[in-house]
C-alpha cells in the first residue's frame, strides 16, 4: 500500500474512530498517532505542492480559520484558543491531502472500507462482551477515578447486545455508532449501483449498516436519515428535467421538509413518547438553553474557540453534567459556533454550508452517474444530524465539511465520463445495474 493511502486509512479511522483509540491507548496516545500521522501528511503536502486544490478553499472557509486564529485576541482562553486553531489547521490540511491525492471515487473506497472495518470490530466487540464477559466492557484507559465508574455510560461497551439495548461498539457511544452506520448505508447503496466492490460484501455491509443504526438507536440520526432519503429522491428526480420542473420538486421538498418541522415541534411530546423518548431531546432542550444564556453574555464576539469543549475552563468548567456524565459540546453545531466566534463566526460557517451544499448538489443532479451522489447525501446527513450534534466542528464531522468544500471545485474535465442513460432509468429499469462510467486516475 502507498504512502498516501496508509496515511488516508489511518487518519480516517483514528478521526472517525477516535474514541476507540483513546480508549485503547489515552487521550495522550491519540495525540501521538495523530501527531506522527500529521508529520507523514504534511511531508506529502510539501513534496506533492498541491497548490491548485489550495486555492479551491472557498473564502467562507479561509475567513472561518482566519477568525479562529483572531479570536485568540479576545477569548476568554487566549493561549488554548491560538493553540486550538493549530489542530484546527491541521485536520484541514488533511481534508485537503484527500482532495489532491485521491478521487471522488477512490475517496469512497477509503471511507466505505474504513466504516465496513468499523462495523466489523464493532460487531465482534459486542459479541465478546455479551458472549464472553456477559456484561460491561471498561476501557483500557479510564475516563474517571476509583475502581466503579460513576455512571453506566463511562463503560466503553455494556454489552446490550442480546438484551435489548442500545449497542455502543468499538466507538463508545451508541450516537456515534448510529452516526457511523449512517454514512455506512449512504456509501454501501452507492458503493453497490457502482459495483465498486464484490457485490456480496456490498450487500453484506449495508446489512450490517441497517443492523448497526438499528441496534444503536439514535433519533437524531433516524430524522438526518429521513432527510437524507428525501435528498436522494428529489436529486434524482429532477436529473435532466427542465428548470422549471427541478424548482417546483425543490419547493415541494422544502415545504414537506418544513411541515414535518412544524407538527414534529407541535406534537414532539407525543411523537417522542411513542419513540420511547423525552421531549427534551435526552436532555438538549436544557444543553441550549444553558448555552443561549452564556451567548447572550457575549453575543458579538463568543467566548473563543475550542472546539471540543474543555472541562476545567470557564465558562465551560460544570456548565453541564447529567447522569454524572460531564457534557463538552452544545449538541447543536450553530449554537456551538455562535458560543465560540460570535454572531460573525456563525454567519461564515453557514455561509460555508452554503457555499458547499449548492455546488455538490449541482453534482448529483447534473452529472449522470451514480457515485456523485454519495457527497451531496452524506453532507445533507451531517447538516440535520449537526441540529442535534456537534460533530462537524471536531475529527472527522470537521475533515468531511473541508473536503466537500474544496473537493466539489475541481476542474469538470477530472469527473468520470458522463453515460447516455439518467440515474433513475437504470435503477428502476436495470436495478443497480452497473454505471458504465469508467473511472480517471488521481489527478
Amino acid at each position: 500500500m502507498t504512502l498516501k493511502k496508509t496515511l488516508a486509512y489511518l487518519g480516517v479511522f483514528t478521526l472517525m474512530a477516535g474514541d476507540a483509540v483513546r480508549n485503547t491507548v489515552s487521550w495522550a496516545g491519540w495525540g501521538a498517532i495523530c501527531a506522527v500521522l500529521a508529520s507523514f501528511m504534511i511531508y506529502w503536502l510539501v513534496r506533492n505542492k498541491p497548490v491548485a486544490t489550495i486555492k479551491q478553499m472557498p473564502w467562507p472557509l479561509t475567513a472561518f480559520l482566519g477568525l479562529i486564529l483572531l479570536s485568540s485576541i479576545w477569548s476568554n482562553y487566549p493561549l488554548i484558543t491560538f493553540g486550538v486553531f493549530f489542530i484546527q489547521l491541521v485536520q484541514t490540511a488533511f481534508a485537503i491531502f484527500l482532495a489532491a491525492a485521491f478521487s471522488w471515487r477512490d475517496l469512497l473506497k477509503v471511507f466505505s472500507n474504513t466504516i465496513r472495518a468499523i462495523l466489523a470490530a464493532s460487531l465482534l466487540f459486542e459479541l465478546y462482551a455479551a458472549v464472553i464477559v456477559r456484561g460491561p466492557v471498561d476501557a483500557v484507559f479510564k475516563m474517571y477515578a476509583g475502581k466503579f465508574p460513576p455512571s453506566r455510560d463511562f463503560y466503553w461497551c455494556r454489552g446490550n447486545l442480546f438484551n435489548g439495548g442500545r449497542i455502543q461498539g468499538i466507538l463508545g457511544n451508541s450516537n456515534i455508532l448510529a452516526y457511523v452506520a449512517m454514512l455506512g448505508i449512504i456509501l454501501f447503496f452507492v458503493e453497490l449501483t457502482l459495483r465498486e466492490s464484490n457485490r456480496w460484501l456490498s450487500i453484506a455491509s449495508l446489512a450490517a449498516s441497517i443492523a448497526g443504526l438499528a441496534d444503536a438507536w439514535s433519533m437524531t440520526v433516524n430524522f438526518a436519515l429521513v432527510a437524507v432519503v428525501l435528498a436522494a429522491i428529489v436529486s434524482i428526480a429532477a436529473e435532466g428535467k427542465e428548470k422549471e420542473t427541478r424548482h417546483r420538486y425543490y419547493r415541494g421538498a422544502w415545504w414537506g421538509i418544513g411541515g414535518t418541522a412544524l407538527v414534529v415541534l407541535a406534537f414532539r411530546a407525543q411523537i417522542f413518547g411513542l419513540l420511547g423518548k423525552s421531549p427534551d431531546i435526552s436532555g438538549r432542550t436544557k444543553i441550549w438553553k444553558l448555552v443561549l444564556g452564556l451567548i447572550d453574555q457575549r453575543p458579538l464576539q463568543g467566548w473563543g474557540w475550542t472546539s471540543y469543549w474543555i472541562p476545567f475552563l470557564k465558562p465551560y468548567d460544570g456548565l453541564v453534567k447529567m447522569h454524572g456524565v460531564t457534557y463538552l459540546q452544545a449538541h447543536n453545531a450553530f449554537l456551538d459556533v455562535w458560543l465560540q466566534l460570535g454572531i460573525l463566526g456563525l454567519g461564515l460557517f453557514i455561509g460555508l454550508i452554503g457555499y458547499t451544499f449548492v455546488p455538490l448538489w449541482r453534482l448529483a443532479v447534473r452529472h449522470t452517474s451514480t457515485l456523485y451522489l454519495w457527497p451531496i447525501l452524506v453532507f445533507v446527513g451531517l447538516i440535520v444530524q449537526n441540529f442535534t450534534e456537534s460533530r462537524f466542528l471536531i475529527e472527522i464531522g470537521w475533515v468531511l465539511l473541508v473536503l466537500f468544500a474544496v473537493k466539489v471545485r475541481d476542474p469538470q474535465d477530472s469527473l468520470e465520463p458522463r453515460v447516455d442513460d439518467l440515474k433513475r432509468a437504470r435503477l428502476l429499469v436495470g436495478g443497480l445495474r452497473q454505471s458504465r462510467s469508467q473511472p480517471r486516475k488521481d489527478r
